[in-house]
């Protein structure tokens, strides 16, 4: 048993020698290396590679006189070889080339804001890729909207570059009720009351784009002295269930009763004159109007308060459905030229009176108005505002057949879209150019014969009062009076 013990503590004193010898001979005679970083590095396409070296010791102390043999090409795919020679021994790192880098999608505009049953237009967005460059064409897009419920909601843009690094960017959208309800008047927002009539202004509907009609949720203040003639204000006031509130306010014009027929004002051109424009030399000068002119008359108009009949409210006071304010007018251009919308049409605008221009619709100036506020467009026909017939006075409408005259007003009251009313090129018609408007909807036609319209009148063969480069203020008074 004692020699049995004995044996095993020789044995242990002799591995402690040989772990001490070793340990001396590879502290003293072996080297040792560490590398920094990965022994296998992955770099990026096109980016710059820093090597980040070995630590070699020998004997317990760092060794600095290390080679290094540098063949790294990162603009080119592949393995590469980082060689470090010390002594007579070498180290090796590989190196690997490779695109890893994720493509970048950046967003235009970043969170959207959709109203309820609003439909969604994609703001934007662009992908760039470090080795692809521009792949927005690649980049999809994920709609998870439904516009028709109020919540938050993602629009997910997905796209790959060539070596299959994938990115994902989502869109916050959020569905949210933030429109009022529209309140909307059977007679107009401008409206007008017979001085010595009652009238009852309850003629509204509101419509909520979430709740639906909420018209028994408006509230109407202020009053009218039907007894007295002047402007009155009334304010409507509607909240639909998400506290969007909308206020209307509304005019109304108190006069006597029009006793003398409607004057439907006739205009053509204009020119500045505040510019140092003049007439001189041009064709037809007596239909041009100077802004000088046309800003004193709408001035008048709207320092006297005068009423501005709808075309369906000119209809019932011809068919004596409706009686109409003493002072009243309506405005009325032809041709839709161009100095129409540049002189004329800024001054009605900043009076606030209504006019309409009767367009010859096959040319295109006119189109980029037709959000403008207080104008309408109604037809002068399509491409028939010539004098083609044999005989030179004759406009077109007097020799053409009916399916071309009818066809022609056809595309012109679709273009303009309305068919209240028109004006006949240079005040010619027959029976063909009436029956194309009656089969055309059309409901009121205009001559050049000068006078005013009255209760009775055809409507058909409607008179205008001609405005002139020579018509003096007091004229013009005379004229709407």
């Amino acid at each position: 048993m004692k020699n049995k013990g004995k044996r095993i503590i020789r044995i242990s004193i002799y591995l402690l020698y040989l772990f001490v010898c070793f340990a001396v001979y590879d502290n003293v005679f072996v080297y040792h290396v560490t590398f920094n970083g990965n022994k296998h590095e992955v770099v990026n396409i096109n980016t710059k590679y820093e090597d980040p070296g070995i630590i070699v010791k020998l004997r317990g102390h760092a060794i600095n006189d290390i080679k290094v043999k540098n063949n790294v090409n990162t603009s080119k795919f592949g393995k590469y070889e980082v060689v470090y020679s010390f002594g007579n021994i070498t180290r090796k790192r590989i190196v690997e080339v490779k695109d890893i880098q994720k493509p970048a999608i950046s967003l235009v505009d970043g969170t959207v804001i959709l109203d309820y049953q609003e439909e969604y237009k994609e703001p934007g967005f662009r992908a760039k890729d470090n080795y692809d460059g521009n792949i927005t064409d690649k980049a999809i897009t994920i709609n998870g909207i439904n516009n028709k419920e109020l919540g938050d909601y993602i629009v997910k843009y997905v796209v790959t570059d060539s070596h299959n690094n994938e990115t994902v960017v989502d869109r916050k959208i959020i569905v949210t009720d933030k429109t009022g309800p529209s309140i909307t008047f059977k007679n107009g927002e401008y409206t007008f009351a017979i001085k010595g009539k009652k009238k009852d202004f309850n003629d509204y509907t509101a419509v909520d784009n979430y709740d639906g009609i909420v018209t028994d949720k408006v509230t109407m203040s202020g009053e009218v002295n039907f007894n007295k003639e002047g402007i009155y204000t009334l304010t409507y006031k509607v909240k639909d269930s998400h506290d969007n509130e909308t206020v209307v306010t509304r005019k109304v014009n108190v006069q006597n009763k029009n006793t003398r027929g409607i004057p439907v004002l006739m205009y053509h051109w204009f020119y500045d004159d505040t510019k140092g424009e003049t007439t001189k030399g041009l064709a037809n000068a007596h239909n041009y109007i100077s802004k000088t002119n046309i800003t004193s008359q709408a001035k008048y108009l709207h320092d006297n308060n005068f009423y501005y009949p709808t075309w369906q409210e000119l209809i019932d006071y011809i068919d004596g459905k409706i009686d109409l304010p003493e002072k009243s007018v309506i405005i009325t251009d032809d041709d839709c030229k161009d100095s129409y919308f540049e002189i004329a049409l800024p001054v009605f605008q900043k009076y606030e009176i209504p006019s309409t221009s009767f367009c010859i619709t096959s040319k295109r100036n006119w189109q980029k108005y037709k959000k403008e506020k207080y104008l309408d467009f109604e037809s002068h026909t399509d491409d028939l505002h010539d004098r083609s017939c044999d005989t030179y006075w004759n406009g077109a409408v007097m020799c053409k057949p009916y399916n071309e005259i009818y066809n022609d007003i056809k595309l012109s009251v679709q273009k303009v879209g309305s068919s209240y009313a028109f004006a006949y090129p240079f005040g010619h018609y027959n029976n063909n150019t009436i029956n194309a408007l009656k089969n055309n909807g059309i409901k009121l036609a205009f001559t050049i014969r000068n006078g005013r319209v009255d209760v009775g009148d055809d409507k058909y063969l409607l008179s205008r009062v001609r405005m002139s480069k020579d018509t003096s203020l007091s004229d013009f008074k005379r004229y709407v009076n």
